[in-house]
């Protein structure tokens, strides 16, 4: 049984939404693995806490009436009341933990959130399997959760079809129905809903506000309170920006293909998919050095510092300004992307499966 809650919140338009929705389906045909995706009955408020216990009721229902050999929980959240060693429970990062257990005696770690990522990290360490989208997240797991090595698993993420160096007739249309003005633009791919401090988007703007950077910024995700902030922040800065909003991936793949630069200015990454989905449309990208991402792009891509506004602003100018550049870093992307797939990932997660059953 696969928690599918993800998909009945904010989580559906993110990284996330994506993960859940890719691997259950490319898990049909998985030998041995016939899987079902439990959602909530109701859609929960958009906090971390009530939407797990709005999860909470469909999930033992959906585990009572299927009698699963296992239960994968998708997003660091087991199941309550289901015995650990039959869960599988996927970790995407352990950012909010290590924050909640360093300000465990503050204020804010004594908070009902504090209070439940501890409880989490504790629950965690239970399950049979866990889990780490990459070798970073795995050991963080180990080193800031203190998860047993031996119960971890690395299962990478992949991309979809769509997302190739090929372009398509249509691409050209995508630009004008995205209300992207003539001229190169940067990129940037995630949720706008709420404000998420590690995706560094202050800093982004900051960076495309210094003098020389004169391209578009297209922030593609779903609108929400984030969108408002940074289009007012677009507004007194002079950055000239586009939210085209939430969009399918045939357009999302024929934005990354035709960019000047797809920049990932994160404070952190567990994994980084929009640099997969990037590099294997032979877009060329600028991301900070932290988490999975250097392991990731290797040498396909420029590599800058987190939280550095000037440094990210001169690796978009010369990305922008130098097609040898560019193309040189573009052209090595595909070829990195090929090494996954949300195909290896379901082989990989239904070997996980088997492990526990």
């Amino acid at each position: 049984m696969v928690d599918g809650s993800p998909l009945a919140d904010g989580r559906r338009d993110a990284g996330i939404g994506r993960y859940v929705r890719e691997l259950f389906d490319a898990l049909e045909g998985q030998p041995g693995v016939t899987a079902t995706l439990v959602q909530p009955w109701r859609p929960p408020h958009e906090s971390l806490v009530a939407r797990f216990l709005s999860a909470q009721p469909s999930l033992l229902a959906g585990a009572a009436r299927l009698h699963p050999d296992v239960v994968h929980a998708t997003d660091a959240a087991p199941v309550l009341g289901f015995p650990k060693a039959r869960q599988v429970v996927t970790v995407h990062d352990v950012i909010p933990w290590a924050r909640a257990l360093t300000d465990k005696g503050s204020a804010k770690g004594s908070s009902v959130t504090g209070a439940y990522l501890r409880g989490q990290a504790h629950r965690i360490g239970l399950c049979a399997r866990v889990i780490a989208v990459s070798q970073s997240v795995a050991a963080d797991l180990t080193g800031v959760l203190g998860v047993d090595p031996d119960r971890v698993r690395v299962v990478p993420e992949g991309y979809g079809a769509a997302f190739t160096d090929v372009s398509d007739p249509g691409d050209v249309g995508v630009r004008v129905a995205a209300g992207i003005p003539p001229g190169r633009y940067v990129l940037w791919v995630g949720s706008l809903r709420a404000h998420d401090p590690r995706k560094a988007l202050d800093t982004l703007l900051e960076a495309m506000a210094e003098p020389g950077l004169k391209a578009t910024l297209v922030l593609v995700g779903a609108p929400g309170a984030e969108s408002v902030r940074i289009s007012a922040l677009a507004a007194a800065t002079g950055v000239k920006l586009a939210l085209p909003g939430f969009v399918d991936d045939a357009a999302l793949a024929a934005l990354y293909r035709h960019a000047g630069a797809v920049v990932v200015p994160s404070l952190q990454e567990g994994f980084g998919l929009p640099v997969l989905e990037a590099l294997a449309c032979a877009a060329p990208v600028v991301a900070t050095a932290v988490g999975n991402i250097p392991n990731l792009a290797g040498d396909a891509a420029a590599l800058v510092p987190p939280g550095d506004a000037p440094a990210l602003a001169a690796a978009l100018r010369l990305m922008l300004t130098d097609r040898a550049h560019r193309q040189r870093l573009a052209t090595r992307g595909p070829a990195i992307a090929a090494n996954y797939s949300w195909r290896r990932t379901a082989e990989l997660t239904a070997a996980v499966y088997r492990e526990v059953v």
